[in-house]
């Protein structure tokens, strides 16, 4: 008993003494205040969703050496409730284990929850299923988004309550909504988003915004009382763009969320660099005047499986690759111009690193892949029902990868002029299963049809905007058709259908036998490739593989592929277009591959040409970069 009454007033006797831990505005010196003394951070922006658990704490530790004090995030909404009311929190979801990785480091956190992220992410990190109700307008206060926003905030906002700053964790700064004031204007609804964090998390975290950088976004976007930020990139004028903070919000520190390190790919067009001694230039000014700064991104890494979303009305997609020429590339190799421009920026203001530069990891190279056919997706599909005229895929309860309409026809059509309307975003047709046309939707087109049986429309959601007002217009923003007419008349009664790409990995039996039709099918080609006879299939190599080679590795697509789904060891790891360009390699981290065989899965959409050497190889060099098409 007296040892236990002794351990109690020691516990307690320590806890008096133990100094405070405390972060906040000092509004009337402009400064951030951390235990006491003044407080300013370069931060390193990485998406913990975007990088495996293995590597967080290489990303994390790649940051430090650089001089950099504190991690950004965002957390993305849509991966954690992939369906309303059910929450993953597991693997490279498990944020709670990001946070204790940042700290682990001592650094410090800002977490940028949204609900909104943008982050060239799917949807914008919202939940695609948000898309099924029927009156719905994201980022607005109507009443849907606002509930389900609530019910995911009631979830995540106490989980990470114990790990703020004052609590004893790393976060000093939590981000509400994001770029708002380029895409609305109402600041109640800003302020609604505000009470609901406030209400969970209180006063003993700072709370920001940020806006771009012109004066009607910063108009819109600065929403009392919550902590004004701002982005830009190097070269725009930093004291002009300061100022005009300045004017909409007189007193705080001044902050940058995002200076942009580089830039995000887009699918058909070229790859983007940036300049090294350019941003070392702004990082420095900004530092000079007392300013906080995030570079965006210090590290991208890669928008595995479906996270790659899409920019204004789906007119073009970002590349699976987040690589974003950003200091620390997408398989964590640094970038040694950026990396050191950076450095001997921040040595300077926070002095005292003496970290060792980081090294490359050894990686797998030299094998060659020869996928071999195993099927094609019109024969696993599952049906889902029959209706009048087509429904969205948000209507079947599709958000992500393929669906499929099929129509039984009551007579044969023979030289037929056939429309189908409102793709979205690219369709595969078959007639009596032989693969005739690619729509997209860019130029949806006529073509000419026979058949005597059926006709099917394979379609591929894209991904979602994630940007701009057009995430409002629902009727520019849902996934499927909208009608199929035959010489001006429209096909009524379809079979709806789900395909599921990530379960047909272990498709082991070959291709089904030919059907009569394809020995005297015509050859038809988009791009100048003849189109697979069945319509998009499977491709399935399998590779063994020593304990030594589980490294990490790229396969790289040639262009002996046109468009598809790279899937290894079940694992979706994403979409390839090399008729598209400009990446034509896809980054498979090492913790993927497994001792013995290993399994890497085509899903093939438009056509291969399999007489081609190495058409799929491993190798240790990114290729994101090369030439693009943008007709693809």
């Amino acid at each position: 008993m007296y040892f236990v009454l002794f351990a109690l007033l020691l516990s307690v006797s320590y806890a008096a003494a133990a100094p405070k831990r405390e972060f906040y505005v000092d509004w009337e010196s402009d400064r951030f205040v951390k235990d006491g003394a003044t407080f300013q951070y370069a931060s390193a922006g990485m998406h913990y969703f975007r990088i495996p658990p293995q590597y967080w704490e290489n990303r994390i530790s790649a940051a430090k050496s650089a001089g950099l004090n504190a991690v950004q995030t965002y957390v993305a909404w849509n991966m954690h409730e992939p369906e309303p009311g059910k929450y993953d929190f597991n693997d490279m979801l498990d944020l709670i284990g990001f946070i204790k990785a940042v700290q682990a480091y001592d650094m410090v956190l800002i977490l940028r929850v949204g609900p909104y992220i943008c982050a060239e992410w799917n949807f914008g990190g919202l939940p695609p299923w948000l898309l099924s109700y029927p009156n719905m307008q994201v980022r607005t206060q109507n009443e849907d988004f606002m509930a389900a926003m609530k019910r995911w905030f009631d979830v995540l906002l106490p989980l990470i309550k114990p790990h703020l700053y004052a609590n004893g964790g790393p976060i000093i700064m939590v981000q509400v909504e994001n770029e708002y004031g380029s895409f609305g204007c109402d600041h109640e609804y800003i302020s609604r988003i505000y009470t609901m964090m406030h209400d969970t998390l209180g006063q003993e975290v700072v709370y920001f915004t940020t806006d771009g950088k012109r004066e009607w976004e910063l108009n819109c976007g600065v929403t009392s009382p919550i902590l004004a930020t701002v982005d830009f990139y190097p070269l725009d004028n930093a004291p002009e763009i300061l100022a005009r903070l300045r004017r909409h919000q007189p007193q705080g520190p001044l902050v940058n969320s995002e200076l942009y390190a580089g830039h995000c790919d887009e699918l058909k067009s070229r790859h983007e660099t940036t300049d090294a001694h350019e941003l070392g230039v702004a990082l420095d000014y900004l530092l000079s005047v007392g300013a906080s700064v995030n570079l965006y991104m210090w590290h991208g890494g890669s928008s595995f499986g479906w996270g790659a979303g899409s920019t204004d009305f789906n007119t073009s997609f970002f590349t699976q690759s987040y690589d974003f020429d950003a200091p620390q590339s997408e398989s964590g190799d640094v970038k040694l111009d950026k990396y050191w421009a950076i450095r001997n920026v921040t040595s300077r203001y926070f002095p005292g690193n003496k970290m060792p530069v980081p090294i490359p990891w050894p990686r797998l190279t030299g094998i060659s892949l020869k996928p071999t056919l195993k099927g094609y997706l019109i024969d696993h599909m599952t049906l889902l029902g029959s209706h009048k005229l087509p429904l969205t895929m948000e209507q079947m309860g599709v958000f992500k990868g393929l669906a499929a309409y099929q129509h039984t026809l009551e007579k044969p059509i023979v030289n037929k002029t056939v429309q189908i309307d409102g793709v979205h975003d690219r369709a595969y047709v078959l007639a009596d299963g032989i693969f005739v046309q690619v729509v997209k939707r860019e130029s949806e087109v006529n073509f000419t049809v026979s058949a005597s049986k059926t006709i099917t429309v394979i379609v591929e959601n894209m991904g979602y905007i994630g940007f701009s007002k057009a995430m409002l217009d629902y009727s520019a923003e849902y996934k499927g058709i909208k009608g199929v007419s035959v010489d001006g008349m429209a096909i009524e009664m379809w079979e709806h259908f789900a395909i599921d790409i990530e379960n047909l990995s272990t498709i082991s039996n070959g291709p089904n036998g030919t059907t009569s039709l394809e020995q005297n099918r015509l050859e038809y080609s988009r791009n100048g490739k003849k189109l697979l006879e069945r319509g998009p299939a499977v491709f399935v190599e399998t590779v063994t593989l020593q304990y030594d080679q589980l490294k990490d590795t790229f396969v790289n697509i040639t262009r002996a592929w046109s468009k598809g789904y790279l899937i290894v060891n079940g694992q979706l790891i994403g979409r390839y277009w090399p008729d598209a360009g400009p990446q034509y390699t896809l980054f498979v981290p090492g913790v993927y591959l497994v001792e013995g065989l290993n399994s890497f899965t085509l899903i093939e959409l438009q056509s291969a040409n399999l007489t081609i050497e190495k058409s799929v190889y491993l190798t240790d060099k990114p290729y994101i970069d090369g030439p693009y098409n943008k007709t693809a």
